[in-house]
């Protein structure tokens, strides 16, 4: 490509194939329960975050519906971010009820991450990361200070690495239920067209059969017609029978 037009005689892109733009950010982080968090759940989010923001609103095609499945993650997200902040303020407390002075806690093994983002709420999922990073620099701070137990600080750690990867798990989760309901709406969609289609032939079909029956009810004589007497004829005046000769024979 030159100067941004495509070359002549290259191969078309198919219709479906997009060039889809991405920020890629580089990470530091400290602890071991963060790096775990990035390595095991940033990639899966992501994909799950994008397929949400793009891929989504084109299956549902209901203003509705993706509003109530955004909301849903965004709900996740900061009620995420809260129950960590709140926790980092707890800890921060009890450093200064303590005398604990907190600096940043050197770590043996900092590890720099590359992280591909694709879409916005991708960016708050990184972001959630860098804070489950400066919480567990509260928690070593505090437990090097001899202010938490080990097992306490054991404890801090499992509980908010698995609930941080446990919102990239549930996102990945609302996608799939947000798939399948698109599934049954467009299989729904789909079996009321067939049957309106059943019942319109059934309707033709049965019209078509009345307007037969029609037919044929104006073309057969009306037997009560056929043996009405003529005019100024007196039916009891006379009774007809025919002989083996094929004569008629009138009784007076």
């Amino acid at each position: 490509m030159e100067n941004g037009k495509a070359v002549k005689g290259a191969p078309r892109k198919k219709a479906d194939e997009f060039s889809n733009p991405f920020l890629t950010q580089e990470v530091e982080i400290h602890s071991s329960p963060a790096q775990a968090v990035f390595e095991n759940g940033y990639e899966k989010c992501d994909s799950a975050l994008h397929s949400l923001s793009v891929v989504l609103p084109a299956v549902l095609k209901s203003d509705n519906e993706i509003m109530t499945v955004n909301g849903t993650v965004d709900h996740l997200i900061n009620n995420a971010f809260a129950n960590m902040r709140n926790e980092s303020a707890r800890l921060k407390k009890i450093s200064e009820d303590n005398g604990i002075d907190i600096g940043r806690v050197n770590y043996t093994n900092v590890t720099t991450y590359r992280a591909k983002i694709t879409c916005n709420k991708s960016g708050q999922y990184l972001q959630m990361i860098r804070e489950l990073d400066k919480l567990m620099e509260l928690v070593h701070s505090t437990w090097l200070a001899g202010f938490i137990a080990d097992d306490a600080k054991g404890a801090l750690e499992r509980q908010w690495r698995r609930k941080t990867l446990g919102v990239s798990a549930e996102i990945s989760a609302i996608l799939a239920r947000a798939f399948s309901a698109a599934q049954k709406l467009k299989h729904d969609v789909q079996a009321e067209s067939d049957q309106a289609a059943t019942d319109s032939t059934a309707d033709n079909a049965a019209k078509t059969s009345k307007k037969k029956s029609r037919k044929m009810q104006a073309k057969t004589p009306d037997s009560a017609e056929a043996s009405t007497p003529l005019m100024g004829e007196d039916p009891g005046l006379a009774e007809q029978s025919t002989k083996g000769n094929g004569l008629v024979t009138v009784t007076l």
